[in-house]
């Protein structure tokens, strides 16, 4: 069979498709990256319209050393008919915008088909790791610890610290007060002229246990003109339970400590201060809330009961103020820095618990909010390991403390530093060694529903090493919960 006919059509179409897409892609390339420009004789060689396919095949080496970089040195270009070197000039001088400068054809070519250009690939930028805290802030002048842990230090004497320090303002929210060197401390900032309010619980004004009597300390800032606001909780057994202070609006305290002797001698418990401007100006903000909210203080005059409707409860509480800005990530889950109650704290440690992947350590003194438990129990069903420490004199009345054992979680109890009259009363929470969840909060229904509280969520590496090193000490001198423990109730 005789080939020698279809040849030229086919040489004419390969020289087709070789021409085509070099026009197409030199029209983004930038003149200097042109190794020469075209001669005279160069673009003779092109055919004229008519010619040959072989003629048209002939040309492309010719064209093609005219774009392509060689290495060989090329004579200067002599002068060529002005509409050829203006054509040739408007293909190879104009840019696309978006389409970086590119080194010749070769370059085009990748940059055109979607391929990467040389050289290293882009690094993947690194997640944000918090920053520590450290271990010690600076206050006026005066050091005080980031974290404290009641069975290592006594926590009242970096509370006097700071009160020592303040200048101009100090607002305190506490449950209750029985330190008689925290109300000197009081005292003497009053006399040097810091503006001193306190919120305080209702029932630690006024009593409403049989045999129970108002401190002498509570006594004393009736007596001495402190100003001084008394707030209570919603329903039956509702209280203001918090326990913070901000100090000239630059610093927070804050952790479960009661203002008490018992807590620094006594109790397992934790405080921390905080100096984030955002912290301190939430904390701040929910004080102001609360002091608007609390009653002057009449002795003469004490509150009457609660009125109960006939549904057996009392009026429910106005929810507490909130973060809009949620800057604490947790395994893909943003979270508050704080956040306060009532209603506003329980479904957001309840999320971090459904992000927890590897493990959860919980130390509560109280337990019965129906939304964590069952969060703990999803974490349990996916299979994380999860410990709970419980104060053991609430562990023998609470049912729902008692069912978490049932449920085959691993629980443990403590009785404090003092054996038979201590309590743990810490109320933490420590999530895949990364995140903490700590403040005044009971994992209470009543502490979600009824009580003023305040929760604050860490993320800095050392403080959830801090509290999980905590929470271990607790736990090694914890035991196991047994049946005896909760006896059947009457």
């Amino acid at each position: 069979m005789d080939t020698r006919g279809p040849r030229p059509a086919l040489l004419a179409g390969a020289a087709f498709f070789l021409v085509m897409p070099l026009r197409a892609q030199v029209r983004a390339v930038l003149t200097p990256a042109l190794s020469v420009m075209p001669s005279a004789s160069m673009l003779s060689a092109v055919p004229a319209a008519g010619a040959s396919p072989l003629s048209a095949l002939s040309a492309i080496p010719t064209l093609a050393a005219s774009v392509l970089p060689i290495a060989a040195p090329v004579a200067t270009p002599v002068a060529a008919a002005p509409s050829a070197v203006a054509s040739l000039s408007a293909l190879t001088a104009r840019t696309v915008d978006g389409v970086p400068a590119l080194d010749g054809l070769a370059s085009g070519r990748l940059a055109f088909d979607g391929a990467p250009l040389s050289g290293p690939e882009p690094e993947a930028s690194a997640p944000r790791l918090p920053a520590a805290r450290g271990d010690t802030l600076e206050f006026n002048g005066r050091t005080l610890p980031t974290r404290l842990f009641s069975d290592q230090v006594r926590i009242s004497d970096s509370l006097i610290g700071a009160i020592d320090a303040t200048r101009e303002t100090l607002d305190i929210a506490i449950y209750e007060l029985t330190i008689r060197e925290v109300h000197a401390a009081l005292q003497r900032a009053k006399a040097r002229g810091v503006r001193v309010r306190i919120v305080m619980d209702q029932s630690h004004v006024f009593p409403e246990k049989q045999g129970h009597g108002r401190s002498p300390e509570v006594q004393a800032l009736i007596d001495e003109g402190f100003d001084v606001k008394m707030l209570r909780g919603g329903d039956l057994h509702g209280i203001m339970h918090n326990k913070f202070a901000v100090f000239d609006g630059r610093l927070v305290e804050t952790g479960s400590y009661n203002w008490s002797r018992a807590a620094d001698v006594q109790h397992y418990e934790n405080a921390l201060f905080l100096n984030e401007p955002s912290r301190v100006a939430s904390y701040r903000n929910d004080w102001a809330w609360m002091w608007a909210a609390a009653q002057p203080i009449d002795l003469n005059d004490p509150p009457g009961p609660v009125v109960i409707g006939e549904d057996g409860h009392g009026p429910d509480l106005p929810p507490a103020p909130q973060d809009l800005e949620k800057p604490v990530e947790f395994n893909g889950v943003n979270l508050p820095a704080q956040s306060f109650t009532p209603q506003g704290t329980a479904d957001i440690i309840a999320s971090a618990i459904d992000a927890a992947r590897s493990e959860v350590l919980v130390a509560d003194f109280s337990f019965t909010n129906a939304a964590l438990m069952s969060a703990l129990k999803r974490a349990k069903e996916r299979g994380l390991k999860v410990r709970i420490v419980f104060d053991r004199g609430q562990y023998k009345f609470l049912k729902e403390m008692a069912e978490m054992r049932e449920l085959g979680f691993d629980v443990r109890l403590s009785d404090g530093k003092g054996a038979g009259r201590g309590v743990m009363h810490n109320k933490f929470a420590v999530l895949d060694a990364k995140l903490v969840e700590t403040g005044s909060f009971n994992w209470t229904m009543n502490g979600e529903r009824n009580n003023y509280e305040n929760a604050v969520y860490l993320d800095a590496p050392d403080d959830a090493a801090g509290y999980r090193a905590y929470f271990e000490r607790i736990w090694a001198r914890a035991r196991p919960a047994t049946d005896a423990d909760h006896p059947a109730q009457p």
